[in-house]
């Protein structure tokens, strides 16, 4: 079994030990409560899809892709990869979830619980689609409103008129972008010996015997701004997250006007060229290297203006502020009490 299948399952056995998976109860019929779904442990190890949709569209759909769970969007062609432990934490909630209290079965009053069905444009509900690779069967819970003031979370089959109250918090993602393998890259500290920028603002933060990054070529009767500001700068382009996912020929990358370039390079000589550039007050980062052959090559990715600037620094950023002229000058009318003329 593939590591990352591994973990879901791992986790699924340790939510529910004997516990069940994905046909409906109508109605608990002892003091324990009874699984949100059954079957579940013969059917966890076969997961192969798992959709989720709201009155917008499709939020996420993910995909076990040889061995590795993968987004896919709807207008690319390529995945992306995921959260495994986001992922694997969603379905823990679900198949861990007990049916504690039936609620409401009146359709005028599922807007109240965030249940009402997705194709209803005010509808605040997520639409749960599993699939498996042994079932052509799509099995599918609508999750609705947290519990206020308690964990729990409203839910409801979309072809069932009960809703109810399950015992678990299910997290979903904030949008089709929240669940994607972060940081951007999968480079480490160990992995970089150079940071150059290469542009018309150029400086170079390179690693010494020691393990530890200093900035090259100093001017003279200059000092760094803090002692971390080299090793900060490495660890903006290492932990570097991104809001949004682009094509890399996407139109706002086209508008945009270039505002840096970086390169880096790797122990193993590898060279990565990183470049920022803005649009309408919105930054945009790609990353290009002959000799490497990975995912986050192959995308636009929107990032904060706050983590654009960290890769768009001057020399000066590095460097403390020079004394100003006035501080240098004494003030020929303030004259020591001792030196005034009799």
């Amino acid at each position: 079994m593939n590591k990352q299948l591994g973990l879901l399952l791992l986790l699924t056995l340790f939510a529910v030990g004997g516990g069940v998976w994905l046909t409906y109860q109508s109605q608990p019929s002892s003091s324990e409560p009874e699984a949100l779904f059954v079957d579940g442990i013969k059917k966890a190890n076969v997961i192969t899809a798992v959709t989720l949709q709201n009155s917008q569209g499709n939020i996420l759909q993910a995909e076990l892709v040889d061995g590795q769970w993968m987004a896919k969007f709807d207008d690319f062609s390529t995945y992306y990869p995921l959260d495994k432990t986001a992922l694997a934490n969603f379905i823990q909630s679900l198949v861990q979830a007990k049916l504690l209290e039936a609620k409401t079965s009146k359709k005028e009053n599922y807007h109240h619980l965030g249940l009402e069905a997705i194709n209803n444009v005010d509808s605040l509900a997520t639409l749960v689609t599993i699939r498996t690779s042994d079932s052509a069967q799509e099995w599918q819970v609508l999750v609705g409103n947290k519990v206020t003031n308690a964990q729990g979370t409203y839910v409801r089959r979309p072809l069932a008129a009960q809703s109810w109250k399950v015992d678990q918090t299910i997290v979903l993602p904030s949008d089709q972008f929240d669940w994607l393998k972060r940081p951007i890259t999968n480079l480490s500290f160990d992995d970089i010996d150079v940071i150059s920028r290469i542009d018309n603002k150029p400086w170079s933060v390179v690693k010494g015997e020691d393990e530890q990054f200093s900035l090259k070529s100093v001017p003279k009767g200059r000092e760094l701004r803090y002692p971390g500001v080299v090793a900060a700068q490495v660890n903006s382009l290492l932990n570097l997250d991104f809001e949004q996912l682009l094509p890399l020929d996407a139109e706002q990358w086209q508008k945009a006007k270039v505002s840096s370039k970086l390169n880096v390079k790797t122990n193993n000589d590898e060279l990565i060229e990183v470049t920022v550039a803005n649009f309408d007050n919105e930054y945009f980062i790609q990353f290009s290297s002959e000799q490497l052959k990975v995912y986050w090559l192959d995308w636009t990715y929107k990032v904060s203006s706050f983590n654009a600037q960290q890769l768009t620094k001057s020399l000066e950023d590095f460097l403390a502020e020079l004394p100003k002229a006035s501080d240098k000058k004494v003030n020929a009318s303030e004259v020591e009490e001792g030196d005034s003329p009799l």
